[in-house]
């Protein structure tokens, strides 16, 4: 059983990708930014569709683009999302 079913980013949080594998979230409602690693800005995009990504799909994906063990990629996106949750940047479905 995962952390949540869904994940989806919330509408107003502004994604800006600096094309250097690195990106900035802001959060419109806080005026707080954000700074996202390669890994962070990899696993945003996937969480800014608009249906959004369940735990599963996110570590499929992070195994499929990086040399990362399956339970290493869920204890990572975990830390991820919990982070996301806690400054309000995504929401749970």
């Amino acid at each position: 059983m995962g952390f949540f079913s869904e994940m989806i980013a919330r509408e107003d949080v502004v994604f800006t990708d600096l094309d250097n594998g690195t990106a900035v979230l802001l959060n419109l409602e806080t005026k707080y930014y954000f700074s996202l690693n390669e890994t962070g800005c990899f696993l945003w995009k996937i969480l800014d569709k608009p249906a959004g990504a369940s735990e599963a799909e996110l570590v499929t994906e992070l195994t499929r683009e990086f040399d990362v063990d399956p339970e290493r990629a869920k204890a990572d996106i975990a830390d991820f999302v919990k982070e996301l949750v806690s400054e309000g940047l995504i929401k749970k479905d």
